[in-house]
């Protein structure tokens, strides 16, 4: 439906052209162009969501005396992520250290983004393949490598909210809506415990190369043209959201959870939540 929408912006274009005399060849190259570029954004973004489907299937079908799979802890996801998983990745993870991301990579057009409600959607992350290392120079005792695909169900939520700088956009404030995420990646887990509560000092996070990350982005309302999918912001998001990941969560550069401090605040009720608190980007 969304392609169908596309389609008659660039007639409508044309006919507006016509309307003042611009008919000429280049007129119709540059539409051909947009159309050329939606078609091949709308193309990637498929195969990657056929391919993330057969993955599950895949992984859904293999034997549990496969030693290699990851069934038991995909199908421990599914259970576990609708009660608690989701709230803990959405809430106490991703919302206090969004605003970090924000701050440090949002465009030079907005003055201000802060994201104001964070909901990741009924699926789960799927792993599709898991290994152990059995040395870690960094102090680690248990070091993972994962295989993470995430693709977002129908009823994910995000609202962002930018202000324009006064020189370009008055000051302006609007609303981004992301409706749709996509993620696909390797992981690298690093964990160390302790030898007393909480038996977990800290646990480390980082891809080992950059990821592969497709968002649904939608202005104003959460229906309507997908602004991710024209062409010069759809190729602008690639190369910030590759940027970012390069910077703060690839190898070297990881997430560091102190879960000793997090759970020592929480206990004590003092975690701040406007902060990265007990969240480090190393």
């Amino acid at each position: 439906m969304s392609l169908l929408i596309h389609v008659g912006i660039a007639l409508i274009s044309l006919w507006v052209a016509s309307k003042f005399d611009f008919n000429s060849p280049f007129t119709y190259a540059i539409a051909f162009l947009y159309l050329y570029q939606i078609d091949w954004h709308y193309t990637r973004k498929t195969r990657m969501r056929i391919r993330h489907e057969e993955m599950k299937y895949a992984n859904q079908k293999k034997l549990l005396s496969d030693s290699e799979t990851v069934r038991w802890l995909n199908h421990s996801m599914e259970k576990i992520w609708p009660i608690c998983l989701e709230k803990l990745a959405s809430q106490e993870i991703l919302m206090p250290i969004i605003p970090w991301f924000l701050e440090k990579y949002k465009p030079w057009t907005a003055k201000k983004a802060t994201l104001q409600q964070l909901y990741l959607g009924r699926n789960p992350p799927v792993f599709t393949e898991m290994r152990a290392l059995s040395q870690s120079s960094d102090g680690d005792h248990l070091v993972l490598d994962l295989g993470l695909s995430f693709l977002s169900a129908e009823d994910m939520s995000a609202v962002l909210s930018v202000q324009m700088r006064k020189r370009l956009g008055f000051g302006m404030r609007t609303n981004l809506h992301i409706t749709g995420m996509h993620v696909e990646g390797k992981v690298r887990v690093g964990v160390r415990f302790l030898r007393e509560k909480p038996f977990v000092k800290r646990i480390r996070l980082c891809f080992e190369e950059v990821p592969y990350f497709q968002m649904t982005v939608k202005p104003i309302f959460s229906h309507g043209v997908d602004v991710a999918e024209l062409p010069g912001i759809a190729g602008w998001l690639d190369k910030i959201l590759t940027y970012a990941f390069e910077q703060s969560l690839v190898e070297p550069n990881m997430l560091v959870i102190d879960v000793e401090q997090l759970l020592g605040a929480a206990e004590s009720s003092e975690l701040d939540s406007k902060s990265l608190g007990n969240f480090l980007i190393l």
